[in-house]
């Protein structure tokens, strides 16, 4: 059922991320699209948060990571037909994000690069002085059709 939930959380994703039918010239032309979801331990998720705002999304940059978005997901008090799929997470805050690469060579490259970075490795130790905070990471990639407008 979290992959289907997944699958439609993507089409809406990437519908907020449409731009005009022409082409922009600020459109980086990658062909992997890696969409995340962080599901955090109570009452770590402010601290989730901090972490990307404050370090990891500079250094994604630094490691040839393309930052598409971010978003937190939303509770809705009641779901119509069209909504009951999107996940809720027992009403609990995640955080969703899309990085992408120009290729799945590139993307594992600038991942190992990442998560053996001493400046990540010194981030990511001091963000957990108090415990864990990443409880659950559901991921997927993603390749624009050739009616997308990513294309």
């Amino acid at each position: 059922m979290k992959g289907l939930k997944i699958f439609f959380l993507t089409g809406l994703i990437l519908i907020s991320c449409s731009v005009d039918n022409e082409k922009s010239d600020n459109i980086v032309d990658h062909d992997i699209y890696e969409m995340r979801v962080y599901y955090t331990y109570d009452g770590k998720f402010n601290d989730i948060i901090s972490r990307f705002e404050n370090h990891t999304i500079k250094l994604f940059e630094k490691h040839g990571f393309n930052n598409v978005g971010y978003w937190t997901t939303l509770m809705k008090d009641s779901l119509s037909f069209a909504d009951k799929f999107i996940f809720q997470n027992d009403g609990k805050e995640a955080l969703v994000y899309i990085v992408s690469f120009k290729d799945m060579k590139k993307r594992d490259e600038s991942w190992d690069n990442f998560i053996n970075d001493p400046e990540w490795i010194r981030v990511f130790e001091e963000s957990r002085k108090d415990g864990p905070i990443v409880k659950e990471i559901e991921q997927v990639f993603l390749s624009p059709t050739i009616f997308s407008n990513l294309n």
